[in-house]
């Protein structure tokens, strides 16, 4: 089975290329892009369309959430699943309209990335009924 492949945003330099490591050494993952703006994400994400996004809930140009809002709305059948991050740790944003996963930025890269590949996964069942 080929790895899911991600986009990843974050604002926080020191943080995005440390998750930006441990996504490409991932086995069940591939990298496609890294930015740090929610404008950028924004346009990664429509233009390669990978199987994730992850998504700081905070950067500048565009909030996270309005980055997913902006996807669902502009393209309601992309198939990427949007994934929100945040070091507040609350999960409540991923209740967001267009928001398919949360992670908290306090887990370890290695828990991150395996739930990454867990909502893929799940994904690829449910769209394979």
């Amino acid at each position: 089975m080929r790895p899911f492949t991600v986009v990843l945003a974050d604002d926080q330099r020191a943080y995005r290329e440390g998750l930006a490591r441990a996504i490409s050494r991932h086995r069940g993952l591939e990298l496609l892009a890294v930015v740090e703006r929610g404008n950028e994400a924004l346009h990664a994400i429509e233009s390669l369309q990978p199987d994730l996004a992850l998504i700081d809930v905070r950067m500048g140009g565009l909030l996270g959430t309005t980055v997913c809002e902006l996807l669902r709305e502009r393209h309601p059948d992309l198939p990427t699943r949007l994934v929100l991050m945040s070091a507040d740790g609350t999960s409540a944003v991923g209740s967001e309209p267009g928001v398919d996963g949360f992670v908290s930025k306090d887990r370890s890269r290695r828990e991150i990335c395996e739930a990454l590949v867990e909502l893929a996964q799940r994904s690829r069942v449910l769209t394979a009924r």
